[in-house]
């Protein structure tokens, strides 16, 4: 059994980035205050650079925009922009480059520091898809699962990855199938079992114990099911190891997803990542040893437990008995703090001890793994812009915050344009203010974007196979012809005279 490198996942409820639904570029804002007064009444500052998100040189001769005023970067991609004071959009356009916009506040007394990373322009080649009759966008909806290489100890998370794929005929108006069958497998890692000692304590946790299958019934490969929207298929809880079959450490592996007709002729296929890592650094704070029995002892010690004895014989637990875990729907005990509450607390104080930058890299899948991997963090974006950080987090879960259901906001950063469904989260949102009205309520934001933390253009190639096979580039899907067998590209997508919940402007 490989050497456990545990470690709390439960920060994952913290690290959902959600990315902008309209990210068509990476960009990164903070504010920070100037003893130096704006130069104009009325007015502020906004100052920064615009630089190419792939090789990060700086972008000459381009054009900052806000409240009617522009700026233009000189040599290095410097800019200094005078604009008015208030909630502002600002807007970014370069020669050969995507032009891009973000939400900011410029005040009187504040120097507001908006830095842009800017993709190259898009849309000149053909489209793959169009000589298709049928596209699949498919996803993971979180960008990462935390798994545990041993269960021996206790429990955070069981191997449990979802996968959600959309499947359109190009033909018809509303993309709407029939007859089909869609099924996933993973052609690497078909026995997760021999990878893991999660089923032989799973029982002990409360799990289904079968070899190779997970919470809902579900294996490495299996049958995808109908939504009953006519296009989306999903399949959850599904136990994918970080290892392949052959031991091979692979946290972005991929499943083939294989739709069918009635009689079983393959109609399209499609290869989307899994993502689930075990790299977690519990032995930054516990130890080289034995960490996870540094954990439980230090546990019984603060809490004057039995996880110890417990353990020794032969009864390990999982954190979510007591400590309430939304992401598994478990209720713990009174009175006692969920999990991300409690690591996110123990913890806030001993992350000076690591010279990992972010420091959420100590517990979240981490320094190798790198699942923070989207545009937003190409363009120079870390945990904390969207989350905060450690005190920040525990700060506003002892105020309420619900783990894993009160997330960061698209709109915040891109504007009601983009915003998500209404009390609904980046990962469940749907498209709901294009001009199309067979795509209103229906197309996923992830099956555009891809899912948090890995949103295109992404660092790992493996993210952009279906937007590589499809629309022949590594970006957003952002050609109409993808899913349309009549799309006209460069047609806009969001808004086209709709507010971003779908209500007329």
């Amino acid at each position: 059994m490989k050497k456990s490198l545990f470690l709390v996942y439960v920060m994952l409820a913290g690290l959902l980035t959600v990315a902008g639904a309209g990210c068509r570029n990476g960009l990164s804002l903070t504010n920070t205050t100037t003893n130096n007064p704006p130069p104009v009444t009325g007015k502020g500052v906004v100052n920064g650079s615009v630089r190419d998100i792939e090789t990060g040189a700086g972008i000459a001769n381009a054009t900052i925009s806000a409240g009617g005023q522009t700026a233009t970067t000189n040599a290095n991609g410097v800019y200094r922009l005078v604009a008015p004071i208030g909630k502002m959009t600002l807007s970014v356009s370069a020669a050969n480059y995507a032009a891009t916009t973000q939400r900011a506040t410029i005040a009187t007394a504040m120097i507001t520091k908006a830095d842009w990373h800017l993709t190259k322009a898009y849309g000149t080649q053909s489209i793959p898809a169009a000589g298709m009759q049928y596209t699949i966008l498919a996803w993971n909806d979180l960008g990462m699962h935390c798994d545990q290489d041993d269960y021996s100890y206790f429990a955070i998370l069981p191997p449990a990855n979802n996968l959600y794929a959309q499947v359109f005929a190009r033909s018809s108006e509303d993309g709407a199938t029939k007859n089909i069958t869609v099924t996933y497998e993973f052609p690497k890692k078909k026995n997760p079992s021999s990878q893991t000692n999660f089923w032989q304590y799973a029982a002990k946790f409360g799990w289904n114990g079968t070899p190779n299958v997970g919470l809902a019934g579900n294996g490495p490969f299996g049958v995808m099911k109908p939504t009953g929207d006519g296009i989306t298929y999903a399949a959850a809880a599904i136990p994918v190891s970080p290892y392949d079959d052959d031991g091979t450490w692979d946290p972005f592996g991929t499943a083939v997803i294989t739709v069918k007709d009635a009689k079983g002729n393959t109609l399209q296929t499609a290869n989307v990542v899994a993502p689930v890592s075990t790299e977690l650094g519990c032995s930054i704070c516990h130890g080289t040893a034995n960490p996870q029995l540094d954990i439980l002892a230090k546990h019984d010690k603060l809490n004057g437990g039995t996880l110890v004895a417990d353990q020794q014989a032969g009864t390990p637990h999982a954190c979510a008995e007591c400590h309430s875990d939304n992401a598994l729907k478990m209720a713990g005990k009174p009175g006692v703090e969920s999990l991300s509450l409690a690591m996110h607390n123990s913890h806030k104080d001993k992350m000076q001890k690591s010279p990992l930058k972010p420091d959420c890299y100590n517990c979240h899948p981490g320094p190798n793994t790198q699942c923070l991997r989207g545009i937003m963090a190409r363009a120079g974006k870390s945990c904390v812009d969207c989350h905060g950080d450690l005190v920040k987090m525990t700060t506003a879960l002892q105020k309420g915050r619900r783990p894993w259901l009160d997330e960061p906001k698209c709109s915040d950063c891109h504007g009601s344009l983009y915003a998500e469904n209404a009390n609904t989260l980046y990962r469940n949102s749907v498209l709901n203010n294009t001009a199309g009205e067979g795509m209103n309520g229906r197309i996923f934001c992830e099956a555009c974007h891809n899912s948090t933390h890995a949103e295109h253009v992404t660092r790992n190639a493996a993210d952009a196979e279906i937007t590589m096979k499809f629309q022949g580039d590594n970006y957003w899907i952002w050609a109409c012809q993808v899913c349309h067998e009549q799309g006209k590209n460069g047609s806009p997508i969001h808004g086209a005279g709709r507010g971003a919940n779908g209500v007329s402007d």
